[in-house]
């Protein structure tokens, strides 16, 4: 996910596109940090649970990882796993979801040397941390021949056995780069670090991933030559190997890739810097679609529950956009009292159709503080398929996961699926909404 470097400021439109499931709503989050708190990013399994990360700061203090967890009611502070014996100063910069409920959490930690650096990669199973590694990446071709370091920026998973986990190894490596794109595979029980296409022999990185399929993955984010400009990175694994995809931004000048959303083989959206005025750009399966010079600036993340429920953010204002499968609409998001500028979106995930959390942070004018935001109807556990419905739908649904023991029926999130979970589900159901 790309989030150290600022974003494009979107300009605003005037009006905005009616939301059809209702308003955006600040929903309260911890900020620790007595200087500054941001969250980067979010995701979600299930209206009771969710995940977000990012970082706080204070009085001169080096930044520190920060985890929030949703547990149906109220965001709480949540501590990282003891990762002492991996290295020292873990940071988080991402997380990523599968369908069985299982959350990754990636970023890196200071290593000695060589590596300087490690991903750092984290489970969340079953309402605790039950995977916390470093895996080792593939040596340097070139001197010292040791194993690079790098670090994670995102993740995106298909299955409890195919998870993809991107960012930068850094090192002199397949070529004379100090960087290369970085792709880690799980395949359920071990990481694969999976070479990918080097395009610039200065720097190469990728920021995010997507994935709709175990053969179409797409990663984007950054490279460029010695004495060059950035371009943008665009490459796709196609279940064999991942190979570079031309983009519009391949020409002269400066261009890079920052979000991605992969649909469906015919159906990618990319957004970035592009020739022209579009920031956005859409793969129909054999060529780029660029006719998109409406939106304002470049966004920060996309969330979907299918090609004609698309959210967008710019990062920076007010503004949301959302794409009914015809055109993309600006929606207002919430108003943010005091504010002096608001980071909207910086990471934004689905639910289901009608519930979307998005993060950022804001400024009161003193502090930098975190903000969350959700679209949708009131809150409500018992709504299971969160259709906005309380009705038997909910209550069968439930009654299949838990007598399957999936994780997504672990109701109280204590780590273990029993007979307290039916009992809570069965008492927010009967308390309405």
């Amino acid at each position: 996910m790309f989030r150290l470097t600022p974003m494009l400021a979107c300009v605003m439109l005037a009006g905005s596109a009616s939301a059809q499931c209702g308003d955006w709503s600040i929903v309260s989050t911890p900020s620790p940090g007595t200087q500054n708190n941001l969250l980067v990013d979010v995701a979600a399994t299930r209206p009771y649970l969710a995940i977000a990360v990012g970082n706080y700061a204070g009085g001169g203090s080096a930044p520190q990882p920060l985890i929030v967890l949703w547990k149906g009611s109220a965001w709480s502070q949540f501590p990282l796993p003891n990762t002492a014996g991996l290295g020292t100063f873990p940071q988080v910069e991402g997380v990523g979801r599968t369908p069985n409920g299982d959350l990754w959490v990636v970023g890196y930690i200071r290593t000695p040397a060589p590596t300087d650096q490690l991903p750092l990669l984290l489970r969340w199973h079953g309402g605790a941390w039950d995977h916390v590694t470093t895996p080792i990446l593939r040596p340097q071709n070139t001197h010292p021949f040791g194993p690079r370091g790098g670090l994670a920026n995102d993740a995106a998973g298909l299955a409890s056995d195919d998870v993809w986990v991107v960012g930068t190894a850094v090192g002199f490596g397949d070529a004379s780069s100090t960087s290369v794109p970085m792709a880690l595979h799980y395949n359920g029980s071990t990481w694969d670090d999976v070479p990918v296409p080097i395009m610039g022999n200065r720097h190469n990185s990728f920021e995010r991933v997507s994935a709709s399929a175990p053969d179409n993955v797409w990663a984007v984010g950054t490279w460029r030559n010695q004495a060059g400009g950035f371009k943008a990175l665009i490459e796709r694994w196609d279940g064999f190997s991942w190979t570079s995809v031309p983009n519009p931004g391949d020409g002269l000048g400066t261009w890079e890739a920052y979000a991605v959303l992969a649909l469906a083989p015919d159906n990618v959206w990319v957004s970035g810097t592009f020739p022209g005025p579009t920031h956005l750009i859409h793969w129909n399966g054999s060529a780029w679609e660029t006719g998109y010079a409406s939106i304002p600036g470049i966004f920060a993340s996309f969330a979907a529950t299918g090609p004609q429920d698309i959210w967008a953010s710019c990062a920076i204002n007010s503004t949301f956009y959302h794409f009914d499968g015809f055109a993309w609409s600006p929606v207002q998001g919430s108003p943010v009292p005091g504010s002096q500028y608001v980071l909207r979106g910086w990471g934004m995930d689905t639910v289901g159709a009608c519930d979307v959390w998005a993060v950022g942070g804001f400024s009161d004018g003193v502090t930098q503080l975190t903000l969350s935001e959700r679209l949708g109807s009131a809150i409500c556990p018992g709504d299971l398929n969160n259709d906005g419905q309380l009705n038997s739908q909910d209550f069968f649904d439930f009654l299949g996961v838990f007598f399957n023991q999936d994780p997504g029926s672990d109701f109280n999130i204590d780590g273990s699926v029993n007979s307290q979970d039916f009992f809570d589900f069965v008492a927010a159901f009967f308390a309405g909404c």
